[in-house]
C-alpha cells in the first residue's frame, strides 16, 4: 500500500517551491517577488520621516539592501553597477543632477524625481545581479496580467453601472463622464501599459505556458476596455507586429519551422477582435449615455446627433486628451531654445514655469516622455536616452531580441502618449530582458548557443554579447 499524504496542498506547494534553497535564496526570492507586486502599487504611498514616497520606491530599497549586506550576493551586485546597461542608465542620471543644478529654480522640487531615478537605477543593478534568477521577477508580473486585467474590467463596470456608488479602482474621467479603470496604478494609461508590456513577456514564451496565454488573451483586452485607453490597444498590437516580423525572417534564414511563433500573437489578436465586439453590447456609460439619450429624445433625423464612439474611439487631434497634449508640447517648447535647447531646464521643472492649459492656477505637467526629456535634459539628455535604448538592445541575449524590440515598440507608442519612464515598472521589465537564459529558455531554442546564454549562470560574472539576428 502506497502511503498518502496529509500535508495540506498549499503547505506542500510551499514545500516543493522552497525545496533545496537556503535562506538567503528564499528571502531573495520573497523580495523580488515584493519589489514586483509594488510595482502595480503605483497608486499607493506611505509616509517616512514626514515624507510621503510611493510603496514602489521603498519596496526595492528593501532588496537592494538585502543584496548589499549579504556576503553571498555583495559581490554580484557590485558587479551588476558595471553593467553597460546600468552604467549608461547612470550617466543619464547623472546629467539629470547636472541640469537640475544649472537650471532649474527649485532644487526641492526636482529632488523628488532625482531620487526615484536613484531608485531605480538600483532596482537595474539589483535584479541584473541575479542572473538567471532574474527569471523570479518575470514570472511574477506574468502571473498577475489575468487576475489584474480582469479585475479592471469588473471595477469599470461596477462603477458606471452605480453610476459612481462603488468606485474603487476607478477614476472618473470629466472629459468623457465615465468611470475608468485603473486598479491599483496611478491612472487607467499606467494599468493599461503595465498590461500590455507583461503580456508581451509572455508571448514571447513562445506557447510553453499556452492555457495562462489564453488566460491572458481574455483577461487583458478586457482590462484595457475598462481602462478606456486607446494607446494600449495599439501599441499592443505594434508590438505584436513588430515581434512576429523579426520571428518570421529569423526563421526564414535559419530555415526552420514558424509553427509554434504564431501562437500567442494569433490568441491575443482573437481576444482584442472578440473583446471590442462583446463591448458592443455593454450599456451606453457616460458621453454615450448622453448622446444615446439625446438622440432618443429627438424628433427629427436632422437634429439627431451621429452614432457616439466615446473614448476608446476618439481621435479628434484639435480637442480631447490628444488635443491637451499638443497645448501641453506648445507650453513646454516656449522654454526649449538656446543653452536650454541643448542642456535642459532641469529635472522636473515645467510645473515651476506653466499652469496646465485650461486650467489656470493648476500646475502644468508633461507625461509624454519625449517631450519630457527634451524640456528637463534637453537634447543631450535625449540622446543619452536613446543611447541606453541602443545598449539594452545590445546586451538582450539574441534568443529573446525579437521580443526587445516589441517591448521597446510599444513601450515608446504607450510613452509618447504616458510616461511611465520613472515607475519601477520599467526597470523590471528591461532587467527581465537582459537577463541570461534559463534552462527552459535554452531547451525551448533549437537553435540554443550555450556559450551565448551562458547555460546555468546565476550570476553576472560575465555579460552576455548577443550574436546574429
Amino acid at each position: 500500500m502506497i502511503a498518502q499524504s496529509t500535508e495540506p496542498r498549499l503547505v506542500a506547494g510551499w514545500r516543493t517551491l522552497l525545496h533545496g534553497r537556503d535562506r538567503h535564496e528564499v528571502v531573495t526570492l520573497a523580495l523580488v517577488v515584493a519589489v514586483v507586486v509594488s510595482s502595480f502599487l503605483g497608486q499607493y504611498v506611505v509616509t517616512i520621516a514626514g515624507y510621503n514616497v510611493r510603496v514602489e520606491q521603498v519596496v526595492p530599497l528593501l532588496l537592494v539592501g538585502w543584496l548589499t549586506t549579504c556576503s553571498q550576493s555583495r559581490a554580484d551586485f557590485l558587479r551588476a553597477l558595471t553593467h553597460p546597461v546600468v552604467l549608461v542608465f547612470g550617466a543619464f542620471v547623472a546629467w539629470n543632477v547636472v541640469a537640475t543644478l544649472m537650471f532649474s529654480p527649485s532644487l526641492g522640487k526636482s529632488a523628488s524625481i532625482l531620487v526615484w531615478l536613484i531608485i531605480d537605477l538600483l532596482l537595474l543593478a539589483g535584479i541584473i545581479s541575479l542572473g538567471t534568477r532574474a527569471v523570479w521577477a518575470e514570472n511574477t508580473g506574468i502571473r498577475w496580467v489575468v487576475p489584474w486585467g480582469l479585475a479592471g474590467f469588473a471595477a469599470f463596470i461596477v462603477a458606471n453601472v452605480t453610476h459612481g456608488g462603488f468606485t474603487p479602482g476607478t477614476d472618473f474621467d470629466g472629459m468623457y463622464h465615465v468611470y475608468v479603470a485603473r486598479m491599483t496604478s496611478q491612472e487607467a494609461n499606467i494599468y493599461a501599459s503595465i498590461l500590455v508590456l507583461w503580456t508581451l513577456l509572455l508571448v514571447a514564451r513562445e506557447g510553453r505556458n499556452r492555457i495562462w496565454m489564453i488566460a491572458a488573451a481574455i483577461a487583458v483586452p478586457l482590462g484595457v476596455i475598462g481602462s478606456q485607453t486607446r494607446t494600449a490597444v495599439f501599441c499592443l498590437v505594434a508590438g505584436l507586429i513588430v515581434y512576429q516580423a523579426y520571428q518570421l525572417v529569423r526563421a526564414y534564414r535559419s530555415r526552420r519551422q514558424s509553427t509554434g511563433l504564431w501562437f500567442g500573437p494569433v490568441v491575443l489578436i482573437v481576444g482584442i477582435v472578440v473583446a471590442y465586439g462583446a463591448a458592443t453590447f455593454l450599456p451606453a456609460f457616460g458621453e454615450n449615455a448622453e448622446k444615446a439619450e439625446q438622440a432618443a429624445a429627438s424628433s427629427s433625423a436632422e437634429d439627431s446627433p451621429t452614432e457616439p464612439s466615446g473614448k476608446l474611439g476618439d481621435i479628434d487631434f484639435q480637442g480631447g486628451n490628444i488635443g491637451f497634449r499638443i497645448e501641453v508640447a506648445k507650453a513646454a517648447a516656449e522654454d526649449m531654445h538656446g543653452a536650454n535647447l541643448w542642456l535642459g531646464n532641469g529635472t522636473n521643472t515645467f510645473s515651476l514655469r506653466h499652469d496646465q492649459p485650461g486650467s489656470p492656477g493648476v500646475p502644468g505637467h508633461i507625461i509624454m516622455l519625449p517631450v519630457q526629456i527634451l524640456y528637463d535634459v534637453g537634447i543631450v539628455g535625449l540622446l543619452l536616452l536613446l543611447g541606453l535604448v541602443v545598449t539594452v538592445l545590445r546586451y538582450v541575449p539574441w534568443q529573446r531580441r525579437p521580443i526587445a524590440y516589441a517591448v521597446v515598440v510599444a513601450f515608446a507608442a504607450a510613452a509618447t502618449m504616458t510616461s511611465m519612464f520613472w515607475f519601477s515598472v520599467t526597470w523590471i521589465v528591461i532587467a527581465s530582458l537582459i537577463r541570461p537564459l534559463t534552462d527552459e529558455d535554452e531547451r525551448a531554442d533549437p537553435d540554443g548557443d550555450s556559450a551565448v546564454s551562458q547555460h546555468g549562470d546565476r550570476s553576472t560574472t560575465a555579460f552576455p554579447v548577443p550574436r546574429g539576428l
